[in-house]
């Protein structure tokens, strides 16, 4: 008759894969042991649905999110897409977001199948690389950083615009373009806002904006299913809309903001650039900030700074100066490309 092990007595190391991720099952899941599965909203619970819906036609990516299991119990998640010669998250980088205080043994076991599931999804798929969201230059190198560096993977950067929240909202003013700050009065003083959140769930409000992004957007019409991801994260609390009216009641400018656990991100904005010789952009964009802040966020992301000379429109470029106005601090975040 064997004896259980003891104490000291390491037990047999029992990893499994479960490949079929779903919202049903996440919800099933205690997340709050996976700090990062939804701490940015573009790469989290918002991202995974809204670019589900972009692919809805095409179909070029395929779902091949997974967890890491240990005798059961999930390790890491990561959320990826097949398609084409990359591994990726619908084109964007992949998260990998390991539970919460794993021990440095586990984890290299843990990142140990992880890796070496990723290879069988790309010798299945095609796929020759995969692209890896890394962490961010203002703290050490996260977990996934350093799986992705023992993979002897390729590290790249991009670039954002981001807003500390936890600091004085008079030190974030400050922190303005000097030109901005005459034009966020200005704004604050002509703009009648309203907002549709949960707290105000305004279906006509919400409509309207959609129609204006539209006009104005310069793009082509987005589909129901499209817009309804923006009411369903409305209705729970983790976006909010603000419309801009005249004092004729004519609607004018158009913000959209979507919460992570920390971060909430700059996600649409469209402005009617037709009504008045000054922008009309500022003051908006200016007051979500400050909304995020009286949420509790604790940072503001504006969205990626593109350099001179990389391959983006004229209009990302003038997009991304508009975003340098509202704030002096940048962030650095590692996109990593692991090689098979």
């Amino acid at each position: 008759m064997s004896c259980p092990p003891t104490e000291t007595e390491a037990l047999p190391s029992r990893f499994s894969i479960f490949d079929r991720i779903d919202e049903d099952w996440l919800n099933s899941q205690d997340l709050q042991m996976f700090p990062t599965w939804n701490a940015h909203p573009l790469y989290g619970q918002f991202g995974r649905r809204l670019y589900r819906e972009l692919n809805h036609k095409s179909s070029r990516f395929m779902p091949s999110s997974f967890a890491i299991l240990h005798d059961g119990i999930p390790q890491l998640l990561g959320f990826s897409t097949t398609g084409g010669t990359q591994l990726s998250f619908y084109d964007l980088p992949m998260l990998l977001a390991p539970r919460a205080a794993m021990a440095k043994k586990r984890g290299k076991s843990v990142y140990a199948e992880c890796f070496r599931h990723l290879r069988e999804l790309a010798q299945k798929s095609g796929a020759s690389t995969a692209r890896i969201l890394g962490g961010t230059n203002d703290g050490p190198l996260t977990a996934p950083d350093l799986a992705c560096l023992n993979q002897a993977a390729q590290p790249n950067a991009q670039i954002n615009a981001i807003v500390d929240l936890t600091r004085d909202s008079a030190d974030i003013r400050k922190d303005l373009r000097s030109s901005y700050r005459s034009l966020v009065n200005w704004g604050s003083r002509v703009l009648d806002m309203q907002y549709v959140n949960a707290a105000n769930t305004d279906a006509a409000l919400f409509e309207q904006y959609s129609a204006f992004h539209t006009r104005f957007a310069g793009g082509t019409a987005r589909e129901k299913r499209y817009w309804d991801v923006f009411w369903s994260e409305i209705v729970n609390g983790t976006a909010e809309l603000s419309l801009g009216f005249m004092e004729d009641g004519s609607l004018v400018s158009g913000t959209i903001v979507t919460d992570g656990m920390t971060t909430s991100y700059y996600t649409s904005g469209v402005y009617d650039r037709e009504k008045f010789d000054k922008p009309l952009g500022h003051f908006p964009v200016f007051d979500s900030m400050m909304r995020a802040k009286e949420r509790g966020m604790s940072t503001f992301d504006l969205g990626q700074i593109h350099a001179k000379g990389s391959e983006v429109s004229e209009k990302e470029h003038q997009i991304g100066f508009f975003k340098k106005g509202f704030t002096s601090d940048f962030q650095l975040r590692f996109i990593w490309t692991v090689t098979f």
